[in-house]
Order: structure tokens, then sequence, then C-alpha cells
């Protein structure tokens, strides 16, 4: 069962930063932000979530998308993904874009 702010969030659309490269190394996404170096590794789960932010899908759709995809309870991913997007909004790797 989501809450109110769950909700709130679930229909906010995010977007990749455009001043990030990526790079697959060794069965793993790096993040590297260009303007000050920051880097931050991700998994093929992460790497699945990060392609799927481009700014058109809600994180809900996204939610959905990877339930499907990974065969998980949506609680569980919806858990993760809103865990996740938080974390790369916080290293200024994920930018809103509304909902």
């Amino acid at each position: 069962m989501t809450n109110s702010i769950d909700d709130s969030i679930l229909s906010e659309r995010l977007r990749r930063q455009e001043a990030v490269i990526t790079q697959d190394v060794e069965g793993q996404t790096i993040l590297l932000r260009v303007d000050d170096g920051g880097y931050y590794a991700i998994d093929e789960v992460g790497a699945a979530i990060w392609e799927l932010c481009d700014g058109q899908r809600p994180i809900g759709e996204i939610v959905t998308t990877l339930s499907a995809e990974f065969d998980a309870p949506e609680a569980t991913i919806r858990a993760d993904v809103l865990e996740f997007v938080q974390d790369l909004r916080r290293e200024r790797l994920l930018v809103d874009v509304g909902a």
C-alpha cells in the first residue's frame, strides 16, 4: 500500500543529467559527472532504472516496467526504485522534469 507521499513521487518524471558519462566496467555501470569528476557505480537493476529515466516516463511506470522485467513484487521494486532515484538525485545524476 502506498501513501500520499509515494503517490506524488510516483507521478514525477526524471531525466538523466546531461553532463554524465556512462561506462560499463566488469558487470557494473559507472556514472561519471563531468563537472566535478564525481562517480557512482550501479548494478544491472540500477542501470535499468537509469536507462528508463528519460524524462518521459513517470516513476510509477518505471516501477511497473521493472516489476514485469525482473518478476518481483511491485512493492519491493517500488521501495528499491524510490530509494535509488533519491540517491541519484542527491548525487546530481538525475534531474526532475515535473509530473
